[in-house]
Order: C-alpha cells, then structure tokens, then sequence
C-alpha cells in the first residue's frame, strides 16, 4: 500500500516522459559543478524504471530500475552517500559497477513530498571512488529541496487552472440556469397579468426583470465578487445610446455585487424614464452620465451624475412609481440621491462609499 502511495504521489506532478526544462538542468549543471562529479541527474523512481528529467554526463532519459542506486537512495531518510560502489554490498554487485560505465561513486538527496513520499533524487555519480565535503553535501540538499518546491509550484498551478476550468463550467451552468429562471418568472408575471390593463406596467416589470438578468451576467463572469462599471453602464448604452445619444465619462471602477444589481436597476430605471418622457424621447436630446471618486473628506466616495438636456419640459411626477422608488434608492438601496427637475432636463446625482460600493 505504501509503494502504491508513492507512485500516486509521483504520478501527480505529471513529470514522467515530459521534455527537458530548463529550469530542471539549470539545477543539473548547477550541481555537477559544486559537487565536481561528471555526472548529476533528476531522477524520478517509477514502479519498473527511472526517468531522468535532467541530466549532465550520460545521454539517456530512463533506464531500468534493476540498476537503479536511486531505487536504494529512497529507502533512505533523507541522503546516501556511497564513497566507493565496489565495497559496498549494496552496489558491489550491480551491473554499471562491475562492467560499463565502471560507476564508483554516488551521492543522492531524495526529493520528498511533503507527505513524506520520496518520488526520486538529485543526485551525482563518478566513475573513481570520493567523498562529498560537508558544504557539498548541504548543497546536494538544498538544491534537492528547491527541485521540489518547483514541482510543487508546478502542482498548484495546474490545479488553480483544473479549478478555474471547473468553475467556468459551473457558472456557465448557473448561467444558463438563471436565464431559464428569469425567463420562467416573465412568462409567468406576463400570463398572470394579462388582463391588466395597464400594459406599461407589465412591460415595465419584464423589462427590470431583464435587466437583474444582465447584472447576473455581469456577476457570473467574476465569481459573484465584482463586475467592472462599464460591463454595467454598457448594455444601457448598447439599448439607449445610439449615435451618441449618451455620453460617459469616469473610470473603470469595480462594483461589489450589491452595487452591481442596485446600478443595473438605476440606470434602467433612469434611462426608460428617459426614452419615455425625458431627453431621450426626442431626437436632439442627450444624456451626460459621469462619475468621478471623490477623496476630498478624507474618505474615498463615488460621485455619478445623469444629467438630461435637449429635450421638453420636464417636472416632479405627481406620485411615486415603483420605478421612483427604484431610482431613489440610489447605488446601494439606501439613499444619497438628489434629484432636481431643470428647465434643461431632469439631473440626478448620486453617492456612496468606496468602501460600500466594492464591498464584497
């Protein structure tokens, strides 16, 4: 069962047959060098074979594991050292001792998970007897131990990617799970109240509907955390904006989710008003929407303006629709609007903390 852990554990850094990196003989060359041996190698222990993912001095990527000194290395603890192969009894006997390529010398540090499984070795080897100064062999270690942190680097990285794809998957699910929601909750709003006879009502309601569908969009697409500003200001644009009707300006600011879903709905709410009765009823009438962070008091705050002009007379509704209501509610559902019916158009300004805006 053991043995069985250790090639699992082998087996998920995904390094057996893959190229040479230079990364991994960087670390090859490095330690032949400090260890002025011939040959170093990476080397991984398979169940029948060991690979070599980097080596200096043999010319091969794997040979079988009957000859392997690195198959003895990881029942070590942690290093082997065998100053001459013909007087231990471990190796006297072994093929590339006693016959070509006549190997005397080898030294491994083993490459350990973290789990304790040792998966392989750095290791070096010559063909004349030696010793390995102290410095040398914690050299040996240390550069053992950073073969391993790049496997391990490696590892993390697949899985943040494996994860990613997998999330990808989910919120496309959810995505297409949430339309059919949404587009359930429509026909059943546009059934249950299709002997209402205020029929702007009705389209007024499917229509915000919609609009909570494209701010669940926008969410999606970031994990529920945050969605950009101008993903929200944009399919308003896409709908009310042509020709240039509306105008932005203001940075590319990212909204928690509660500000996403409260924007969506405000700027809905103000540009149907808009297209209904205000500027946007008429050809010539325009809307300048701008925000601006505001770090004056000591406290970062968004400042957005909608401001209309060019278009007829407007003045203060005579009572309070629930798309009032919406618009007085403001960034995050709890105020700091003012709202101001000019001769030129209606101006709305809006404001709220950084803080609340990006909460998350």
């Amino acid at each position: 069962m053991k043995e069985n852990e250790r090639l699992k554990a082998l087996a998920s850094f995904n390094m057996l047959d893959s190229p040479r990196e230079r990364d991994f003989d960087e670390i090859a060359e490095l330690t032949s060098r400090i260890c002025e041996t011939p040959i170093a190698v990476v080397n991984f222990i398979a169940e029948h074979r060991q690979f070599f993912k980097a080596e200096v001095g043999l010319g091969v990527r794997e040979t079988p594991l009957d000859s392997s000194f690195c198959a003895k290395a990881i029942l070590e603890q942690e290093f082997l050292l065998v100053p001459d192969a013909t007087q231990d009894p471990r190796f006297a006997c072994n093929p590339l001792v006693t016959g070509e390529p006549n190997l005397r010398f080898y030294a491994g540090a083993l490459l350990k998970t973290a789990e304790g499984h040792a998966i392989g070795t750095l290791c070096v080897l010559d063909y004349q007897p030696r010793q390995l100064s102290q410095l040398q062999q914690d050299t040996l270690k240390v550069l053992a131990r950073q073969v391993m942190r790049q496997l391990e680097l490696r590892q993390a990285l697949r899985e943040r990617d494996e994860a990613q794809k997998q999330q990808a998957i989910l919120n496309a699910e959810i995505t297409h799970r949430m339309k059919n929601t949404l587009a359930m909750v429509q026909a059943i709003a546009t059934q249950t109240l299709k002997s209402v006879q205020e029929r702007d009502a009705v389209d007024a309601l499917c229509r915000r509907i919609a609009a909570m569908g494209i701010a669940h969009d926008q969410l999606l697409q970031q994990d529920w955390m945050a969605a950009s500003m101008m993903s929200v200001v944009r399919p308003m644009l896409e709908l009310h904006g042509d020709d240039g009707r509306i105008a932005t300006s203001g940075p590319d600011i990212e909204l928690g989710p509660k500000t996403t879903l409260s924007l969506s709905l405000l700027l809905h709410e103000l540009a149907t008003n808009a297209a209904k009765h205000g500027a946007l009823s008429v050809p010539g009438g325009k809307v300048d929407l701008s925000w601006t962070i505001d770090d004056e008091a000591g406290e970062p705050t968004l400042r957005m303006s909608w401001q209309e002009s060019g278009g007829p007379m407007v003045s203060e509704p005579g009572r309070r629709s629930f798309g009032s209501l919406l618009i007085e509610m403001g960034l995050l559902g709890k105020g700091g609007v003012v709202k101001a019916w000019m001769p030129s158009g209606l101006v709305a300004r809006f404001e709220a903390r950084m803080a609340d805006v990006q909460r998350r």
